[in-house]
C-alpha cells in the first residue's frame, strides 16, 4: 500500500512538473531580470526577460518589464511591449513615456490623461528640458492646457502649467540667441496668466516680477513685488526685487 502511495505521489509531482515547469521557469527569469534592473544591468535584464518570453510569449508582466528595460534605448520596441502587455492604466502611462521619447507629444498626453497620470507630464517635461528639447517640453505643457480646459476645478493645474511654460521660455531664452525676444515675451505672458489664475500664489507673482524686471515693464515688476509684500510682509525675494528697482521704502 505504501509503495502505491509513493508511486501515486511521484506521478502527481511529475505531472505537475510537466505542466508547470514553463511558467515557473518564466517567473524565475522575470525575477532575475528585475534583480538585474535594480543593479543597473540593462543588458542582463533584457537577456533574462527574453528567456522568460521564449517560455511564455504572452506573459504580460514579462512584456511590461522588457518594455521598461528598453524604454530609453528603443522606445518603439518599448511602446509595442506596453501595448501588448495591456496591463491597464500602468501600461497606458508607460506607453506615454515611450511616445514622449518618440516625439509624439499629443499621443503621450492622451495616454497620460487616459491613465489618470497627469503627474507624469511633469516628469516628461523635466526630461525634455534637461536634454535641451525646450520646444517639445513647451508643446507638451500647452497640449495639457488645452486638455484641462477652463473649468474651476482645473484652475490650479492650469496655473502650474502656465508657470512651467514661463520657466521653460526663460530657459529657452538663455540658451537660444535666435528668437530670444519671443521666448522672453511669452515667459512674461505665461507668468502673468499663472498669477491671474492663482492670485495668492507668491511664487507665481515673484516669477512674474522678476521676468518683468529683466525683460519687461519696471512698473509692472514693482506691482508684482508689492502684491507679494501685501500677502507676506517683508518677504525677502520681493524686497530684493524692489531694491533692484531702486525702491528703498515701500
Amino acid at each position: 500500500m505504501g509503495t502505491v502511495r509513493w508511486l501515486l505521489a511521484a506521478f502527481v509531482v511529475l505531472l505537475a512538473a510537466a505542466f508547470l515547469w514553463r511558467p515557473l521557469s518564466a517567473w524565475w527569469c522575470d525575477d532575475q531580470g528585475n534583480l538585474a534592473l535594480v543593479r543597473g544591468d540593462l543588458a542582463g535584464a533584457g537577456t533574462w526577460f527574453a528567456r522568460g518570453l521564449a517560455l511564455e510569449p504572452s506573459w504580460h508582466t514579462l512584456l511590461e518589464d522588457r518594455g521598461r528595460t528598453v524604454l530609453d534605448s528603443d522606445p518603439a520596441a518599448a511602446l509595442a511591449d506596453f501595448r501588448e502587455a495591456a496591463c491597464g492604466e500602468p501600461c497606458i502611462a508607460e506607453a506615454g513615456d515611450a511616445e514622449i521619447r518618440l516625439g509624439r507629444v499629443q499621443d503621450a498626453l492622451d495616454d497620460y490623461l487616459a491613465a489618470h497620470a497627469v503627474e507624469r507630464v511633469a516628469g516628461a517635461v523635466a526630461s525634455l528640458s534637461q536634454s535641451g528639447r525646450y520646444d517639445g517640453a513647451i508643446a507638451l505643457e500647452r497640449a495639457l492646457i488645452v486638455k484641462l480646459g477652463s473649468g474651476m476645478l482645473a484652475q490650479a493645474d492650469l496655473a502650474t502649467a502656465y508657470d512651467t511654460i514661463g520657466s521653460l521660455d526663460a530657459l529657452a531664452s538663455q540658451h537660444r540667441a535666435q528668437g530670444r525676444r519671443a521666448y522672453e515675451a511669452d515667459a512674461i505672458r505665461c507668468y502673468r496668466r499663472a498669477s491671474d489664475l492663482a492670485p495668492f500664489n507668491e511664487g507665481y507673482l515673484l516669477s512674474l516680477g522678476f521676468s518683468e524686471l529683466q525683460w519687461g515693464s519696471k512698473s509692472r515688476a514693482r506691482a508684482a513685488f508689492e502684491r507679494v509684500l501685501d500677502l507676506h510682509p517683508h518677504e525677502a525675494d520681493a524686497e530684493r526685487g524692489l531694491a533692484q528697482l531702486g525702491v528703498v521704502d515701500r
